[in-house]
Formats: structure tokens, sequence, C-alpha cells
């Protein structure tokens, strides 16, 4: 743990510490951590935990219960979290019904949010339900981003756009691949708002409680087009970014704040090549699934011309056993990519979100800096008039005024740059309260599964066993 003079080594940092006094954004006394540190306190190790649900109802088209049943279904609670409270167990969102509605290049899925609330501000009633669409999501996503993004919130991101899922969905007549976009998408989203709604701050938010609670459909989301007016301020938005860089570059001279990015650096490096693993994995599990099936029909198409009846009656149980054991792949590849890949994928994605909070931090700092050339270059303005005229006059004057308010806008920006720097505090010591316990859980599940699978295909082997050994030779 960093000491309050790390904390204050640089000038910034110095002229920022009675601001970082202040009472914070969210009331919250201001808590230095160390990623390092296992010591963290119990009351910022709280987990949020339901009970288990797993569901035996037959599957239908237009749900992934189906594609869950064999999945141990843990509801939200295996969702990356960032805030340090329990989610209330009166507050959940699930999403496990979608339809493709339209035809050709105007169909769409939509997605259906079921949501049970009880004892939340602003929700009148106890259950919820509404058909989003995915621009939708995206919609409510960069809304919560122009609110939040400035004040240091870490705000999860929703699935990405997909070239491959939208030639699926508009250009591909079979249901099937329809369906196959329908149900990761539906898990993703389920997590991204299951996420958005652990947040004490956007719990609330009027257009999160909108999104959730209005029947009707959403005006539609212009910002999610590719070539929308959001995305060209966002496009415009990184260049002013690389410019104020390359004019004000930051030294970082906070060490909390340097060695945190570090760290984040670095667990960002190391989760993108797991990943990278992790999808290999998946393949190679699916490829064994396939081979194992293409082994069973070798099987028993010699079994089928074997004479011997004992050898053609071990050739047929060994065709059941490599097909039960193809399944049995199968299933693990699915569990792997929902429960293992697509978790180490959210914390990208949260880390991601991370570093942009980062970012913006640097722009604040960078519009404080502006504003204190502008205030000495006025200044200096007023000097040489002054010199030059003997005295006061109209156009000195304007610049004493203009001066007054630049010093205003400077003491402005100086105070949002320590109130966004304790927010971002707050916000790793959310996101690090809860890192350990979601991979700890995620370990802990991929290592069950695994264990599940093959205790499986060894009770499979074993009642094989006997057949072998009734070979006569």
């Amino acid at each position: 743990m960093l000491s309050d003079e790390d904390v204050q080594t640089n000038s910034y940092a110095k002229r920022t510490g009675n601001v970082l006094e202040k009472s914070d954004l969210f009331g919250d006394d201001c808590d230095e951590i160390n990623l390092e540190n296992e010591d963290t306190p119990p009351s910022k190790l709280r987990l949020h935990s339901s009970t288990d649900n797993e569901t035996n109802t037959p599957a239908v088209i237009n749900s992934i219960e189906d594609h869950d049943q064999y999945i141990n279904n843990h509801e939200s609670n295996h969702y990356a979290q960032i805030s340090p409270e329990p989610v209330p167990t009166n507050f959940r969102v699930q999403i496990r019904e979608f339809e493709k509605r339209g035809d050709g290049m105007t169909a769409y899925i939509v997605y259906k949010v079921e949501t049970e609330v009880n004892g939340v501000v602003g929700y009148t009633k106890q259950h919820y339900e509404t058909w989003r669409r995915f621009s939708d999501f995206l919609g409510l996503h960069g809304k919560i981003v122009e609110k939040y993004l400035v004040k240091g919130i870490v705000i999860p991101q929703p699935p990405e756009k997909s070239i491959s899922a939208l030639t699926k969905t508009k250009t591909n007549s079979d249901p099937a691949m329809s369906r196959e976009v329908g149900i990761q998408r539906a898990r993703q989203l389920e997590r991204y708002i299951s996420r958005l709604i652990q947040h004490p701050r956007m719990r609330n938010d009027c257009d999160v409680r909108d999104f959730l609670t209005i029947e009707s459909d959403l005006p539609k989301a212009v910002q999610t087009a590719a070539l929308s007016s959001f995305g060209v301020k966002k496009i415009f938005k990184n260049f002013q970014v690389v410019f104020s860089k390359m004019a004000f570059h930051m030294e970082e001279g906070d060490r909390w704040f340097e060695q945190v990015q570090s760290q984040v650096d670095e667990l960002d490096e190391a989760l993108r090549k797991l990943y990278a693993v992790a999808e290999t994995l998946v393949a190679s599990r699916r490829d064994m699934a396939t081979s194992g099936e293409q082994l069973g029909k070798a099987l028993s198409m010699l079994a089928a011309c074997e004479e011997s009846t004992s050898l053609s009656r071990a050739l047929s149980a060994l065709t059941d056993v490599t097909e039960h054991v193809s399944t049995a792949w199968g299933k693990q590849a699915d569990i792997d990519n929902a429960k293992f890949s697509e978790a180490i994928y959210e914390y990208i994605m949260l880390i991601s979100a991370l570093k942009d909070v980062f970012a913006e931090r640097v722009r604040a700092w960078q519009q404080w800096q502006d504003a204190q050339q502008t205030l000495a270059r006025k200044r200096d303005q007023k000097t040489k008039i002054d010199l030059s005229t003997g005295g006061r006059n109209e156009k000195s004057d304007q610049l004493k005024v203009e001066i007054e308010e630049t010093v205003q806008k400077m003491d402005q920006l100086e105070q949002h740059f320590g109130e966004l720097s304790k927010a971002i505090r707050e916000e790793v010591t959310r996101f690090d309260s809860e890192r350990k316990h979601d991979m700890k859980k995620m370990l802990i599940e991929y290592m069950e599964s695994m264990i599940t699978t093959h205790t499986e295909m060894l009770q499979l082997w074993e009642n094989f066993e006997p057949q072998a050994n009734n070979i006569q030779v």
C-alpha cells in the first residue's frame, strides 16, 4: 500500500491534495490498495451468490435452455463483477428466449429481457418483460458512456458487432445458423446487462430503468450505425486525444496510478494470451468430438462385416462408447466456451473499460494544462499592453475579465481532475476486490466440469472392459 507521501510526489498531485480529501462522487472514503496485496479486508470481498437453478424443460426453437441443460447453470454469479457490494437477490435480469423477425436483409433477432426486482427505487413492479434488439443494447451503452465515463466510472462493454453474425442472420435461411447466433449473443447480452445493474451508480439510472421496464419498442438507436454521427464523433475524439498527447505529454507523478496502470497492462497481456489458448482448446475439443463421430461410423461398418460374433459384439459396443465419448467432448467444448473462454474475454473487455477511465483522466489533466497555458498567455498579453500604453485601456480591461474567467475555469478543471482521480481509485478498488473471486469461481467451475466429463468417460470405458475380455480368439 502506498503512503500519502507517495500519492503526492508531483506538482499536480500536491495541488489536488485538498480536492482528494473532499467527499467523493459516491460519498465513500477513498481506499488505496495494492493489487498484489492478499490481505484485502473481508468487507471488500463480498461476492454475489445465488441458488443454483437447473432446468429440465424441453427445448423449443426460440429458447436457449436446451443449450444450457447440460451446463450447471449458476445464473448470474459467474459474471465478472465490478461493484464491491453484492448484487441484491431481488434485482436480476435474464435473457432466456429470442426470436427472429423479418426476412432477408430486413431480418433481425429480438431478445426477451426478464427482470425480477423488488425494493429498488424507480421500479413499481416486481417483474418486467421486454423485447429488445441488439441495437437497443448498443444504444443504451452509448448513453451510459456519455454520462458516466467523464466521471471515472468503469462501464462494462456489450458484445461487439460481428460481420459473421450479421451474415448468418440476414443472408442465411437456415434456422440453425440464426439460432446459433441468438444463443451466443443472448448469453453475452445477459452478462452485459447484469454487470451493468451491479454498479450502484448505474443501477438506478433512468435510461437503464426505461430499457428494462418500457414494454414498447425503444426509439431506433442511430448511434449504432457504422457511419453514424456518434461513430464519427468518436473517431474525431480519438484523433484529438492523439494530438493532445503529442502537445501535452503527461509524466505520471502519482506512484499509485503508475503502479496500477503497469499491473493492468501486465494482466491484460496475460489474459489475452490465456484467451488465445482457451479458444484453441475449445476448437481442439470440437475436433475431438468430430473425429470421435467419424471413428464410431468406421467401427460400426467394421462390426457389420465381422464374421466372429464375439468380436462383432465388442466392436458394436466400442462404437457406442466412442459415440458417447464424442458427445461428452462436444458438451465439454460448449462448457469451456461458455464458462471459461467467454469469461476470460469478459475480463479483457473490463480491463479495456478500465483503461478508458485512465485515458479520461489523462484527458482531464491535458485540459487543465491547456487552461494553465491559456492563463499564462493572457497574462503575458496584458502585461505587454499595459507596458506599451503606460496604463489601463479597454483591451487591457477585457483581458483582465478573460483572465478572471480563465482562472475560474482552471480551478474547476483542477477540482474535476482531483475528483476524477479519486473516483478512479474507487473503481480500481471495486475491480480488484472482485477479480480474484471471479477468477477462483471460473477455475473451480472449469475443474468441476472436467471432473464430471472424465468421470463419465471413465464409466463408459469400465463398462466396455467386459465386452473386450469376452472376445474369443
